[in-house]
């Protein structure tokens, strides 16, 4: 998932303790920006003033920055710096620094990510998504990807249905997963009133590999408190997983028909490494001795929802613009911003270790959307007990559900 945020942390950065800029005297209060004078008496009420500046920031325009205390709940600061600054073309964000609140203002309107689709778009790339992990899920199950282009050149039709017939249980658990990942970001959104864009599924036309690298949705409007950040993140990896764990287990009683790819076996892969909410499961569901290599070779369904459940665990990790960087900063504010750096380092160390080398792809791809995650506009909307405690289980369950090492080779 990709979320459009407008802003990062305006309010600058101030050493605990060091006083605040001083206000104008009254006799430069006639030289004074008539702006900020309309929005210090808009404040009125509620935030008394210790220090405020002005200042710009490419890409932002315009900023008249105060500090001070709140003189009403938090809760219900920000819907009154809505109602007071909308009116004089201020867009206003609400942050704590230190001991301090900041209200920033923002002249215009919160500028929108300019996303144009088309449903023609989207359901192409869903078609050709699924054409794309057939042709996998049917390499899963002996047929090598050359022969299976082969057959489509020449429509065999034969072999075209049997490629189908073996292909398209992988590819459609696959794509149910990864489908209903995006929507739970999707309906969540909506009912935040957030404009967001419909699923971009991404094809991935290359052999020893999913044949898909996920599917993304754009949010095109800022998430503007905690609450909504909190839900739209989570809603995804919650319902994929709802999803994927059910769908494993049915694989697992499926008949066996899964046949390694010649590139898998060249790269000596042997077995999987079940997370332990699976391993849990998968023991109450079936009586194998070895889960590990029975998940690897069994039913296509089974693996595809282990891939699932892998990549719903790789959308938790609480780095910058990833479900689990929003949860962890929805849950921790600016104290997950350590957090981050710590998971970016523990992904290296593990990929250049040899633990998998496609941590070190994650850690890029973390690096890349910014290890801070920037504050929603109203970063004081207390998340709520229920909240809280939603977050906390979705903690577990990314500790159950995360493997060190996903594959496995025969000298481990």
């Amino acid at each position: 998932m990709s979320l459009s945020e407008s802003f990062t942390d305006l309010s600058g950065s101030r050493p605990s303790g060091q006083p605040s800029p001083p206000q104008p005297d009254s006799a430069a209060r006639s030289q004074v920006d008539p702006d900020l004078l309309r929005l210090r008496e808009a404040l009125d009420g509620i935030l008394t003033i210790a220090g405020e500046q002005q200042g710009h920031q490419r890409g932002v325009g315009r900023m008249i920055i105060f500090r001070g205390h709140l003189q009403i709940p938090a809760e219900n600061a920000y819907a009154a710096l809505c109602e007071r600054f909308r009116p004089l073309g201020f867009t206003p964000m609400l942050q704590r620094e230190y001991d301090e609140e900041v209200v920033i203002a923002v002249e215009g309107d919160v500028p929108m990510r300019q996303i144009k689709t088309r449903p023609w778009l989207h359901l192409g790339l869903l078609l050709i998504t699924v054409l794309t992990t057939t042709v996998m899920g049917a390499a899963l199950t002996g047929m090598p990807t050359d022969r299976f282009m082969n057959a489509l050149r020449d429509w065999d039709t034969v072999a075209l249905w049997h490629a189908l017939h073996d292909g398209l249980p992988f590819s459609l658990t696959l794509l149910a997963i990864l489908g209903v990942h995006e929507m739970g970001h999707y309906v969540a959104a909506r009912l935040h009133g957030v404009k967001v864009t419909l699923p971009f599924f991404i094809p991935l036309p290359l052999s020893n590999s999913l044949g898909t690298m996920g599917a993304v949705i754009f949010i095109k409007s800022p998430l503007m408190n905690r609450r909504a950040l909190f839900d739209v993140g989570i809603a995804g990896p919650l319902a994929g997983l709802v999803l994927a764990v059910p769908l494993y287990l049915v694989g697992l009683t499926q008949q066996q028909t899964v046949g390694l790819p010649l590139e898998w076996i060249q790269a000596g892969i042997t077995r999987v490494s079940n997370p332990p909410l699976l391993h849990v499961l998968a023991n109450l569901a079936v009586d194998v001795q070895n889960l590990d290599r029975f998940v690897l070779y069994g039913h296509p369904m089974a693996l595809a929802a282990w891939f699932g459940v892998l990549l719903t665990a790789l959308n938790l990790l609480p780095l910058g613009q990833f479900d689990g960087g929003h949860v962890a900063y929805a849950l921790l504010g600016r104290r997950a911003w350590p957090v981050a750096s710590a998971t970016f380092g523990l992904l290296v160390v593990i990929g250049f270790l040899g633990g998998w080398f496609a941590w070190l792809i994650w850690a890029f791809m973390g690096l890349l959307t910014g290890l801070r995650h920037p504050p929603p506009h109203d970063d004081l909307m207390p998340l709520g007990w229920t909240r809280t405690v939603i977050g906390i289980i979705t903690a577990c369950l990314f500790l159950l559900i995360i493997v060190p090492t996903p594959f496995y080779h025969p000298y481990t």
